[in-house]
């Protein structure tokens, strides 16, 4: 016998299992229960991901506009940095969203119970948290995701870095070595390099961001050679070992030959998987697949129809805007039986380095493998009126369309609030405009959505 049931038990409380409990509730359940097992509720986002990235970013992109003071008739003395205070601020806006119990309060007014400890599964109805078994009708496996850790002998025996750990770093490394050139390499690679850290990113594919458009990537590519970082691409990691207060990191690049990286810390990278090891998942009947992830239907529901995932833990897309959609759609289907179906074929994302990166659909390369009629529009920062006045010239809009439909098969833009811009893209997507559609209508003068216009307008 349980001590307790549930109507909806979710195990997770980053932004998968916080939607999910809100949506649970506004859906008429009013037996709810989440458990997190790491003592912080959520999950990585808030905590140790974008919020405290982000803060940092936004500190490092004044620093660089203050040393460009010059270029906009502007005379401020040498700008420095004060890592402590850099840290301090992103902790305080860490705490503005997750201290004081804030969340906690959140559950506790919703009726929410929280349920402190690792949750494992013990019949197709029940798990069991810190000794005791819970039922409940139905559960949403919200446990997030863990860093992948690559096979490279001396590796773990030498050290490194995780995300959370570079964030209690109190002074900047003088060199770091990045394990993975996609999103979050690249943006602690934009946090340091800045800084004056000797930063070297180690890529596997043969450009960084390799889920991006290689045009775009080029660029970000070229912006941290001229930032002084270096970029290591169609490289592997041979080796990691260390020698007194160094790590040597042996690399073979993209010609073969073979270097050694001495470096104050290595951060690793190199991507993440659904953290799903703990869950006993064979005592509930839940089946996973060929990779190691859940095997879900349309509704996000497992091979147990009493059980649903979301987020990192479904394993589709790992972002926090997907793992949001995904918990009200996993709870919503749960209470009220399989009606909604998240798609994610538009998917708008930014990556925000400096230029910072928009993106959403196919890029050119995967739109040409997929047998599409491929037209392409390009519209450069430069082009415009408005990156004239505000000075960041630095950037590219491109389109990919199929030529023959106009149907806008992607939008891909890094320079200036490209992360933003992307959205419009994304809209007329979620539309089903056209190409047509997006060069026609009139964009305010002058502003960077302008370029959206032009890319559509030159779509051949």
């Amino acid at each position: 016998m349980s001590d307790e049931r549930f109507q909806v038990l979710i195990i997770g409380s980053g932004p998968a299992g916080f939607a999910a409990a809100e949506a649970a509730y506004a859906a008429g359940a009013r037996s709810i229960a989440v458990a997190e097992a790491s003592g912080t509720l959520g999950g990585e986002c808030p905590n140790w991901g974008c919020l405290p990235t982000k803060s940092l970013l936004s500190s490092v992109e004044a620093l660089i506009k203050a040393r460009q003071d010059g270029e906009v008739g502007l005379l401020c003395p040498k700008p420095g940095v004060d890592f402590g205070s850099l840290m301090r601020r992103e902790r305080d806006i860490v705490k503005s969203v997750t201290g004081g119990q804030r969340l906690e309060k959140e559950l506790a007014g919703m009726g929410v119970r929280l349920l402190p400890g690792h949750a494992k599964f013990v019949a197709p109805d029940a798990v069991e948290i810190a000794g005791v078994r819970y039922e409940a009708d139905h559960f949403v496996i919200a446990s997030g995701s863990v860093n992948v850790v690559p096979p490279i002998p001396g590796l773990v025996e030498a050290g490194y870095l995780d995300v959370p750990g570079i964030l209690k770093l109190e002074k900047s490394p003088r060199s770091l070595a990045i394990i993975g050139g996609g999103p979050v390499g690249v943006e602690f690679a934009q946090i340091f390099a800045p800084l004056g850290t000797a930063v070297t990113i180690i890529e596997a594919a043969s450009h960084i961001l390799p889920r991006e458009d290689e045009e775009i990537a080029s660029v970000i590519e070229n912006s941290f050679r001229d930032q002084g970082a270096t970029v290591l691409t169609s490289a592997k990691v041979l080796s990691v070992y260390r020698e007194g207060e160094e790590r040597v990191v042996e690399v073979s690049d993209a010609s073969g030959e073979v270097i050694n990286l001495r470096v104050e810390h290595i951060l690793l990278a190199a991507g993440k998987r659904p953290l799903l090891d703990q869950l006993n998942l064979d005592a509930a009947g839940v089946a996973l697949d060929d990779r190691g992830h859940l095997v879900l239907n349309e509704y996000l529901q497992t091979t147990n129809s009493r059980v649903y995932a979301a987020g990192d833990a479904a394993g589709r897309m790992m972002y926090t805007s997907v793992a949001h959609r995904e918990g009200q759609a996993a709870a919503m289907n749960a209470v009220k039986g399989n009606s909604v179906i998240v798609n994610l074929s538009v998917m708008p994302r930014g990556t925000y380095c400096h230029p910072e990166v928009g993106s959403v659909g196919l890029t050119e390369a995967e739109a040409r493998a997929a047998h599409f009629d491929v037209a392409v529009g390009r519209a450069p920062y430069a082009a415009l009126s408005k990156s004239l006045t505000s000075g960041d010239q630095q950037g590219l809009i491109k389109i990919v369309a199929d030529k023959g439909t106009g149907e806008i098969l992607g939008g891909h833009i890094v320079g200036q609030s490209a992360a933003e811009l992307v959205h419009e893209i994304a809209l007329a997507m979620y539309a089903g405009l056209t190409v047509s559609d997006l060069a026609n209508m009139i964009h305010a003068f002058p502003t960077y959505a302008e370029g959206i216009a032009l890319a559509a307008s030159n779509v051949s």
